[in-house]
């Protein structure tokens, strides 16, 4: 694959939970010519507080982070740091997460047992000004084009918990009674409930009602 010839040096934030895979990332990427890992976040939180004192010309963000999600966190970046590239780095290929990131305004999106190579093709064509998404994702793009579909979001955006959490605001449950029912606080309720509505596209709590209807979940 012909790479773009970089002349400045690209400044790259790293977030993931995972430090090990961070650390690896930071040490491949900085045996690249023209590309320089200026900052590393273990959460959504903590990268937005990197970006308010770092500049970055690019976000390479995993979704799945505790306190703070990777689509969360895309969406606050597209509005408080437009000028910030984003490439999410992510293990799910599921269509919903990708059609939701893409929605979002990701410039790119690469699977994890994607090749480095392609990792670092897909920062040059980012920062050339192109989107760059990995092969399968892209025939998905092909996919709705050619069908013209919008589907649902689907229950595979949501963990098991999410989806527990889920099925007890259907039911009817006040926060406090689905915190002692899971055994969880109420702003770990309040957090997941935010995360449902996020991932779903959901504004309220009779558009949960009506999706877990929709998807039989009760």
């Amino acid at each position: 694959m012909k790479r773009e010839v970089i002349v400045e040096t690209v400044k790259i934030a790293l977030a993931d939970d995972h430090a090990i895979l961070r650390s690896g990332l930071k040490n491949l990427i900085s045996r690249e010519n023209g590309l320089e890992v200026v900052a590393e976040a273990s959460d959504g939180r903590e990268l937005l507080e990197r970006l308010e004192t770092t500049h970055c010309d690019l976000v390479i963000l995993d979704l799945s982070m505790p306190e703070m999600n990777g689509l969360q966190t895309l969406d606050i970046i597209r509005h408080r740091f437009p000028q910030v590239k984003t490439l999410i780095l992510s293990m799910h290929r599921e269509k919903e997460y990708f059609k939701q990131a893409v929605l979002k305004g990701a410039d790119g999106y690469i699977l994890k047992d994607d090749v480095f190579e392609r990792l670092i093709s897909a920062i040059q064509e980012i920062i050339a000004g192109r989107k760059s998404y990995s092969s399968e994702l892209v025939t998905f793009l092909a996919e709705e084009y050619l069908a013209g579909a919008d589907p649902e979001p689907s229950l595979e955006l949501l963990t098991r918990r999410e989806l527990e959490v889920l099925k007890s605001i259907a039911s009817g449950m006040k926060n406090r009674d689905i915190s002692d029912e899971l055994n969880i606080s109420i702003r770990t309720v309040e957090t997941h409930r935010a995360n449902i509505m996020q991932k779903l596209s959901i504004s309220n709590t009779a558009g949960l009602v009506k999706f877990a209807l929709d998807n039989r979940i009760l």
